[in-house]
């Protein structure tokens, strides 16, 4: 079994960044408002490029991340959009032609946003704090939700899906190996050859002693929980 399969789930691993499609009048004012000085800066591009620079502004600032699949956005988004903008209803949006473009409106609105790019110097410190998280021994599904609201929290762009995923995996599986050796280490010999007896699964039969553990008793019967118990105590009843 790979890292990968191990730590993270399949719908983990491949997480495409979708826009909502269905959404509460609450829910699209708190996530895509726009403020009066987004508004003046927005005001400093051509008005045809004006509506999509507003959806990154937004999903930067909302998700860490620009957005890739800009068609797909809600026209009520757009037209929210275009409100607020004194734009005239539209449904669709121009984006850049000319990739020099996009970057520099990439990079614009990470300074104005006062975002930093993910580097080599945030890489770095992100390794860090991954580090002391997965000590807690917590669950990589779930570390991987702390590292996207710990940059965000910082300003910082967040990396690619799998890049951030790679880096997870791996801090997880190191760390997590080094925990359950030195709790192996302590153990004594008696109890590491019982914990060995009840993860083997004896000639003839199809599960371990342990699997059998986490089975609940077939009735709430006093035979049925005294043969859940002497399973417990691996003993013959």
């Amino acid at each position: 079994m790979n890292g990968e399969k191990r730590f993270l789930p399949k719908r983990q691993r491949h997480r495409p960044m979708a826009l909502p499609q269905h959404f509460s009048e609450e829910e699209m004012v708190r996530d895509w408002t726009l403020s009066e000085d987004d508004i003046e800066e927005i005001g400093k591009y051509r008005k045809g490029s004006r509506l999509y620079i507003a959806l990154q502004l937004c999903a930067m600032r909302l998700y860490g991340r620009f957005l890739n699949e800009v068609h797909d956005v809600s026209p009520r988004i757009l037209n929210y959009f275009n409100a607020q903008l004194g734009l005239p209803p539209s449904l669709a949006l121009h984006v850049p032609g000319r990739k020099a473009t996009g970057k520099e409106h990439r990079k614009n609105i990470l300074n104005y946003l006062k975002f930093l790019k993910f580097n080599e110097v945030s890489q770095a410190k992100l390794q860090t704090w991954l580090q002391q998280q997965a000590q807690q021994c917590i669950l990589p599904d779930d570390l991987y939700q702390q590292a996207e609201r710990h940059l965000l929290s910082s300003r910082i762009a967040l990396p690619g899906h799998s890049d951030l995923k790679r880096l997870v995996i791996q801090f997880c599986s190191t760390t997590h190996a080094k925990i359950f050796e030195s709790l192996h280490q302590r153990l004594s010999p008696e109890l590491r050859q019982a914990i060995d007896q009840l993860l083997t699964v004896a000639e003839g039969e199809q599960r371990s002693y342990f699997y059998q553990l986490k089975e609940y008793p077939p009735s709430a019967k006093i035979s049925s929980l005294k043969s859940c118990f002497c399973i417990s105590l691996h003993i013959e009843c």
